[in-house]
């Protein structure tokens, strides 16, 4: 078995080399294969004739990285500061610097806005109630005026019903007009100028702690010198904590007075536009409920709420006037001798 692998392979072998020479003679023949000699005019391109210009590698340097990385060093070194600070405070181990009145009016904002916030929920439920309300009144108007042509005998009593109704659904669509008005200016109030307010408000909270972090940093120096007066390692960075405890309590001071006055001018907007939209509001509200249909347009034209003509919030020129309508005296005896089943009778 051995013996005829052994013939086989070298049978393989054989036929091998024989196609290889084949192949190389054909090249020569054709000459399509040759070595290529580089003289002194090729410079390298391995191409006859053909020259390389010399070219400069040239080195390509970013922007200076120095800077920046200074600038990084101080942040992050600011904020370890900070965190200890924090820290600290928290566990009862700091000290920080408090303005008590400035920190009761911080607080008062905060509440304020919890408060209208809260106010604007309820309006705007309220508001949605409302709406319900005046669209069963007005179907149940249109009801009436449907039966007021279907039976005549009942024709002026229907009548009468589904005007009352759709005079009530009518003031109604212009009291929650009002009231979306009323509840969009109290959301911008409380959710757009309040708002800008707080973040002056945590711009000074942070200002604050990194002033609180630096001040602890300089009298931390400041005890170890005096515990050490011949200690003259710690004279430079004293320096620098001075400077940078300068610098700290000047943005502290700036960002303080920025918010004392941002807080002033923001009490004087709320009270002169929340007293306009109160009285204008409660003016709408006793308007609507006794049926003052001009008390309703002049709220309505303060309010800047204008309502489409096609809609039945428009009101009349002249308002309408309801009249009790009497009882008749069968029904009222009927209920002196307390029978509740018999129906009232016009």
């Amino acid at each position: 078995i051995f013996t005829v692998i052994d013939e086989d392979m070298s049978d393989q072998i054989t036929k091998e080399k024989t196609m290889s020479t084949a192949g190389n003679a054909k090249d020569e023949a054709e000459g399509s294969f040759s070595p290529v000699s580089l003289d002194d005019d090729s410079k390298g391109t391995g191409i006859p004739g053909v020259v390389l210009e010399d070219t400069q590698i040239h080195e390509t340097t970013g922007p200076p990285v120095g800077a920046a990385l200074q600038k990084l060093v101080v942040a992050t070194g600011t904020r370890l500061r900070c965190t200890k600070q924090l820290l600290s405070e928290k566990f009862g181990k700091g000290t920080r610097t408090v303005d008590v009145q400035l920190d009761e009016r911080i607080n008062v904002l905060r509440d304020t806005q919890r408060k209208y916030v809260l106010i604007q929920g309820l309006i705007r439920k309220l508001a949605m109630q409302l709406k319900v309300s005046m669209e069963s009144q007005q179907t149940l108007g249109d009801m009436f005026a449907e039966y007021s042509v279907r039976t005549p005998e009942l024709r002026e009593e229907f009548k009468r019903n589904s005007d009352v109704q759709r005079h009530v659904a009518r003031n109604g669509e212009s009291l929650v007009a009002i009231m979306a008005t009323f509840e969009g200016n109290l959301e911008t109030l409380s959710r757009k100028t309040m708002d800008d307010t707080l973040l002056k408000v945590k711009e000074y909270e942070s200002a604050r702690v990194e002033y609180d972090a630096f001040r602890t940093d300089l009298e931390q120096l400041r005890a170890f010198k005096v515990q050490n007066p011949s200690a003259t390692g710690k004279a430079a960075k004293l320096e620098k904590a001075e400077a940078d405890f300068e610098v700290n309590r000047a943005h502290y001071d700036k960002v303080r007075s920025e918010l004392t006055i941002k807080l002033q001018l923001l009490d004087e907007n709320k009270t002169k536009v929340m007293q306009n939209q109160l009285v204008l509001f409660h003016n709408a509200c006793c308007a609507y409920y006794t049926s003052d249909l001009q008390g309703l347009a002049d709220c309505l034209e303060k309010f800047h709420v204008k309502l489409p003509s096609s809609e039945r919030g428009t009101a009349p020129k002249e308002p309408l006037k309801f009249d009790m309508l009497p009882v008749s005296s069968s029904a009222s005896s009927s209920s002196e001798d307390g029978d509740t089943n018999v129906a009232p009778r016009y």
